[in-house]
């Protein structure tokens, strides 16, 4: 035999001379041009011998061009014909082909479905192939028939539609093509069917196939072969065919004399994975059972295919209901100055306010407030440096019966007035050292929270507000232009807090680093969190750039036992404590939360190694989901590890992954997180009723308050979540989100653009970094940098901004923007 794949079947009784008639005929009906040469001349795609053995049992072989045909089932259209020759002399007379559609060009070929891949580590070596053999029970084929009449289809089609279904459910785009196979009668077809999210139901889906010539190298083929049962007496294959080279999943659909439906699933080991191909299998031969008994997948727009134990899992995963804690987020001061006044409350390089003090000047905060016209629901503005003032000002806002707006006070003067303007804030709190150096706006009235105080009376105030009203508005970049001010009340932030404390055990003894600045959300922790527990923060000297080196002294002085921090700032402390060989700095801290930004895979093993005490655990949420509602104690991180999970929801927190459609993702394929939560989700955008309508909707089977977060992430087979990167176009610095379009608005206001994209370019991995791109509107280029500086936070400011004759477009005609991130530069 050549050297090429081949299948052997066995037969208890063989008529050769018959064999012999039939065989001339099907040479010439399979002829290929340009293929290999038959006995006779003649090009053809197989070849075929017969081998006698003893016992009166004869053994047929069949030998396949791969560059024609490669999959082991098209030996069923050439065996019976060989083997089993009909009254007609050619093997066909009278058979039905169920699953052969007419071929019709539908334009450009579809792309193959985005299946979940596993990078190849060593692309050069050769696949190790992976079988899954899957069969229904018996009759399901006449099941098939029949149902798929009654809808104006054949079986062949619905078999054909249910690949594509389940090819639908474990890809992450639902525009995409493969091809399909079909072993008739009289011939062997070939064509590239195509799917993509158009509606209607599995019935209507199945009647209007968008079919057109194959690819030349489809990494996903469908060989059907069901126009007739194998004959009597035949066995399974002996050697199955190879796998098509470059190939992604084949598989093969055949059916027997009982009604079974068996299908053999091949995919590469290295590429697909664990799990992932034997689930479609499973769901693929679901799917035909319920077919054919004309279940209600018929009439259904949208199939459920998701493995039950997988949704099962979750459904676990998710039950997260726990006891909501009482009081609002500034009243545990009151108890522990009651309880503890003389401990420390705040802890800085140059003093300390006991938890006595703390509860004095938050009250003088808030009283002066009150008188200031401070009410629930209304904002107070802090602009001001990191610093004992900090602490006091946020506890005297909320005190006061307001809900505070965090500002930092390095930002523009111009966005400066916008935010302060936004959030209708009259009254703002800063420090004397601040408001010095600050260009205020007009209109507006600042106390000094280290100055303007004394004189007011510190006795106790009673809380005015109730948990569901605002604790804080806390402004993130917006896509349109304008800042989003996430609404966040007492409740929700409070069960977050609670959750971190319990899960770390947290208690007086315990000191909190604040490193992030409290216009980022994981500052209402550093603030609120550690207080709620009778513990300290412990807060660094202001600085324009990060000092790793003061971190390391101040956790030295202060003991401190915990820090919750963006990744960026974590790899600064420990890149300092390795180089200058001061890890005996952090000998008290115990733990420490990663949140905000990817977790380096590297990252946990440092800081163990710095201090084997360590638990490092990874978190997340976005703010509308209050400062933390994802969380993963982070074990061992084996060498070969390509990301540390996301973890699983915290207390009252529901996480869904889901498609285009708002159906769930099976394990391993990408998807939207959609956070539900009765308490501990933000209230919404400050004066923003649209934007929330958009983000904060009901979802059928999840809840009336769903938050669609844009962040794409995937279920481990664990039931933990990995966080993979962002739907639209924000990106995060240093744990900062930002909205990519914020920045081309400020450049469109730039007279000389007519228009402009901004990119993060990701050449540093962890690291991106924004890059903008403009059209000139005149002859006039100016430098705009110093322009965006002027509007936009430094963080905001793109790194350079390259002038183009115009912006290059994709095939859909919408700015290509991975064109422009590999631009060369």
């Amino acid at each position: 035999m050549p050297d090429r794949p081949y299948v052997e079947w066995e037969f208890d009784a063989f008529d050769i001379a018959a064999f012999r008639r039939v065989r001339g005929a099907v040479v010439q009906r399979h002829r290929v041009p340009g293929g290999p040469p038959g006995v006779d001349g003649a090009a053809q795609p197989w070849e075929v011998l017969v081998t006698p053995l003893p016992g009166g049992r004869t053994r047929l072989h069949l030998a396949v061009d791969p560059a024609v045909v490669d999959r082991w089932t098209l030996a069923h259209v050439l065996l019976p014909h060989l083997a089993r020759p009909t009254a007609g002399g050619d093997g066909t007379a009278g058979v039905e082909d169920p699953d052969r559609p007419s071929v019709r060009s539908t334009g450009e070929p579809a792309p193959p479905p985005a299946l979940p891949v596993v990078t190849v580590r060593n692309p050069a070596a050769p696949p190790t192939w992976c079988r899954a053999y899957r069969s229904t029970v018996p009759g399901v084929w006449d099941g098939l028939v029949e149902a798929a009449r009654s809808y104006g289809v054949t079986a062949g089609e619905a078999v054909v539609a249910a690949f594509a279904e389940v090819l639908r459910t474990w890809s992450s785009t639902h525009h995409f093509g493969f091809t399909h196979v079909s072993v008739g009668a009289r011939d062997i077809g070939s064509a590239q069917w195509e799917r993509d999210a158009d509606g209607g139901t599995f019935a209507e889906r199945a009647r209007r196939p968008r079919v057109s010539a194959p690819l030349p190298s489809s990494p996903v083929v469908l060989a059907t072969t069901l126009h007739r049962a194998p004959p009597r007496g035949s066995g399974p294959p002996a050697v199955e065919l190879s796998p098509r080279p470059g190939g992604l999943l084949g598989v093969d659909v055949t059916r027997d004399e009982r009604g079974v439906v068996a299908m053999v699933w091949q995919w590469p080991a290295d590429r697909c994975p664990p799990g992932m191909t034997e689930a479609m299998a499973d769901a693929f031969r679901l799917l035909l059972e319920r077919l054919s008994g004309n279940g209600p997948e018929w009439t259904s727009e949208h199939l459920r295919l998701v493995p039950e134990e997988q949704l099962a899992q979750r459904a676990r995963i998710n039950a997260t209901q726990a006891p909501l804690p009482g009081g609002l987020l500034h009243t545990p001061v009151i108890e522990q100055a009651r309880l503890r006044p003389h401990a420390p409350a705040v802890i800085t390089a140059h003093r300390t306010l006991t938890y006595g003090e703390l509860h004095r000047r938050t009250n003088q905060v808030g009283r002066r407030l009150r008188e200031l016209g401070a009410r629930p629901g209304r904002l107070v503005a802090v602009v001001m440096d990191k610093g004992w003032e900090q602490v006091v000002a946020l506890h005297g806002v909320l005190a006061s019966g307001a809900a505070y707006v965090p500002v930092d006070p390095a930002v523009p003067a111009e966005r400066l007035r916008r935010l302060l303007d936004q959030a209708r804030a009259g009254l703002v709190l800063t420090e004397s050292r601040t408001d010095t150096r600050v260009t205020w706006p007009d209109g507006v009235r600042r106390l000094c929270v280290d100055t303007d105080f004394d004189a007011v009376a510190d006795g106790p105030l009673e809380p005015v507000q109730r948990q569901t009203d605002l604790a804080y508005v806390i402004f993130t970049s917006g896509s349109t232009g304008t800042p989003k001010g996430v609404m966040v009340d007492h409740r929700g932030a409070l069960n977050a807090l609670h959750d971190v404390n319990r899960r770390v055990g947290m208690g007086p003894g315990d000191r909190c680093l604040a490193l992030s600045g409290i216009w980022f959300d994981l500052s209402v922790y550093d603030t609120f969190g550690v207080t709620a527990a009778g513990g300290a923060v412990v807060i660094p000297d202001p600085s324009p750039y990060p000092d790793p080196g003061h971190w390391a002294r101040l956790m030295d002085d202060a003991g401190v036992t915990f820090v919750l921090a963006v990744a960026a700032l974590l790899e600064m402390l420990a890149a300092h404590l390795e180089n200058g060989g001061e890890r005996e700095r952090i000998a008290r801290l115990r733990t420490v939360i990663q949140a905000g930004d990817m977790l380096p895979v590297t990252l946990p093993g440092r800081l163990r190694a710095l201090n084997p005490r360590v638990r490092v655990f990874n978190g997340g949420g976005p703010a509308e989901s209050c400062v933390l509602s994802v969380i993963h104690a982070v074990g061992p991180v084996g060498p070969a590890a390509t990301g540390i999970p996301l973890g699983r929801p915290m207390a009252n927190q529901r996480y869904h992954v889901l498609d285009e459609r708002l159906q769930p993702c099976p394990v391993w394929v990408p998807g939207e997180i959609h956070i539900a939560s009765e308490v501990g989700l933000a209230q919404g955008y400050w004066r923003d009723g649209e934007r929330t309508a958009a983000h904060f909707r009901p979802v059928p089977g999840l809840g009336e308050r769903v938050y669609a977060s844009g962040d794409i992430a995937r279920f481990l087979p664990d039931g933990d979540l990995e966080i993979l990167g962002r739907k639209d176009f924000q990106v995060k610095i240093q744990g900062v989100r930002i909205e990519l379009g914020e920045i081309e608005a400020a450049l469109a206001e730039h007279p000389a653009v007519a228009s402009a994209v901004v990119v993060a370019d990701r050449t540093v991995p962890d690291l991106p970094m924004l890059r903008a791109f403009a059209v000139a509107a005149g002859e006039a280029r100016p430098e705009l940098r110093a322009f965006l500086a002027r509007t936009l936070p430094s963080a905001m400011v793109p790194a350079e901004v390259t002038w183009l004759e115009r912006l290059p477009l994709n095939a859909n005609g919408k700015v290509d923007r991975l064109a422009l991130a590999g631009l060369d530069r």
